[in-house]
């Protein structure tokens, strides 16, 4: 169990990485191109170049975010329940059942990554091919998938979530 636990953790600071990579291109791209703009020098395809940078932000920082249990959830609910064998079968249903929203965008995802690459598609003005983003983020939400499967099956099984042992340690 604690295998998979760091391999994953691993995959997804990894992919963390990435995302900030992207967010940090992201943000030199609009201090260029609003300094160059000042200096009336326009770049064309920096809208496009922005598109396409938004996708790995995005997708990956949801894996990331799952993974730490930094991602927004309710859990008023939940918190309620002081029996924790329940409170985790609870929490890790959920989770698994949140997951099937999570495959549904994949496999959406994937239909529309292998569609647009079968056209060759390319972005506007530039010309860049979309089809490595547009399968950075079927990765992306692939991983988001088994997070949330490994983290549902583990609270299933009895044992306490990663968030559980620091909500110890801050009440302690």
């Amino acid at each position: 169990m604690h295998v998979i636990d760091r391999i994953l953790s691993r995959i997804c600071d990894a992919a963390g990485i990435l995302g900030v990579l992207a967010i940090v291109s992201l943000m030199l791209l609009t201090v260029v191109t609003v300094v160059f703009r000042a200096m009336h020098i326009a770049f064309p395809g920096t809208y496009s170049i922005a598109e396409l940078l938004l996708i790995p932000a995005v997708s990956i920082s949801i894996a990331y975010a799952a993974m730490h249990h930094e991602h927004t959830r309710a859990v008023l609910f939940v918190d309620l329940i002081r029996n924790n064998r329940l409170r985790r079968g609870i929490h890790g249903a959920m989770l698994v059942l949140g997951s099937l929203f999570w495959v549904t965008v994949a496999w959406a995802t994937i239909r529309e990554a292998i569609r647009r690459g079968a056209q060759n598609e390319l972005s506007p003005i530039i010309n860049i091919p979309v089809a490595p983003f547009r399968w950075s983020m079927a990765a992306a939400i692939a991983l988001v998938c088994v997070v949330l499967v490994w983290q549902g099956y583990k609270l299933l099984r009895g044992m306490p979530s990663d968030d559980e042992h620091t909500d110890l340690d801050k009440s302690a």
